[in-house]
């Protein structure tokens, strides 16, 4: 009873957002038919972006450089500080706020890492003859980011002697999930969960953004496959592994038994 309770009280709503998703991609339609009537220059738009990107591609990667290392630079070494500042003993307001920093700077270091990896790919896409300045621009950014997250990762255990683990090893990410305790796990798996429900729900917007741009556009169907099959790795992973995980406790609970 209570489950049919709460999926009628659950269905109205469900309800109402189909209704509005669909009344919102019926205006988008709308304006889309428009552009074709008052004969919107897709093309042209299309290749003043490409002139954009072609102008900006030599040098971003570079920019990027300097503006995500020197923030994770910054952010380290202001973890440094707050960390010389902790005696060592239990958790305080400095062992937090460096963690937090620390935190921020593996991001700006991911975020390092990927503008390379784009402006990569935009300089084979757009300025082949130069592709080994622009490989060599994305070794050093990606040396920058490695370097950068092995000071992260050794100041982690400085703070924390309990963590195990080298960014250099291509075992890292296991070994250092084995010396983190049981909240840690915890916090790592509540992260993980968000940022799949967030993934999910992203990659489904880029795909109804996709559909609609390829109307104006027609870039084809490439980039609506590719959010698609992100989206598919994502949901059949996130499964294969719950299975996965489930059956191994059912076999602990067998043997406990």
């Amino acid at each position: 009873m209570k489950k049919n309770s709460e999926n009628r009280k659950a269905l109205p709503k469900f309800l109402i957002t189909l209704l509005a998703a669909g009344g919102f991609g019926g205006v988008i339609g709308f304006f889309i038919g428009l552009t074709n009537v008052f004969g919107l220059d897709a093309a042209g738009l299309s290749d003043g972006v490409s002139r954009v990107l072609q102008a900006v591609t030599p040098w971003g990667s570079l920019v990027c450089v300097l503006l995500f290392g020197g923030g994770t630079l910054w952010l380290y070494r202001s973890a440094a500080r707050k960390t010389a500042v902790w005696d060592g003993g239990d958790e305080s307001d400095a062992s937090q706020e460096a963690e937090n920093l620390l935190s921020w700077a593996m991001l700006l270091s991911a975020l390092q890492l990927l503008t390379a990896l784009f402006f990569f790919a935009a300089a084979v896409h757009y300025e082949l003859p130069r592709a080994m300045y622009h490989l060599a621009v994305m070794l050093l950014s990606s040396g920058t980011v490695i370097f950068a997250q092995q000071k992260i990762v050794d100041l982690t255990k400085r703070m924390n002697p309990e963590k195990r683990g080298s960014v250099y090893d291509k075992k890292f990410q296991k070994k250092w999930l084995e010396s983190c305790d049981e909240s840690e796990r915890q916090q790592m798996g509540q992260a993980a969960y968000h940022t799949f429900l967030v993934s999910s729900k992203f990659c489904l917007w880029m795909w109804v953004a996709l559909v609609m741009l390829n109307m104006v556009f027609g870039f084809g169907l490439m980039p609506i496959a590719a959010v698609l099959l992100v989206l598919g790795v994502m949901q059949g992973s996130y499964t294969l592994e719950s299975i996965r995980i489930a059956k191994k406790s059912q076999m602990r609970h067998a043997e406990g038994e």
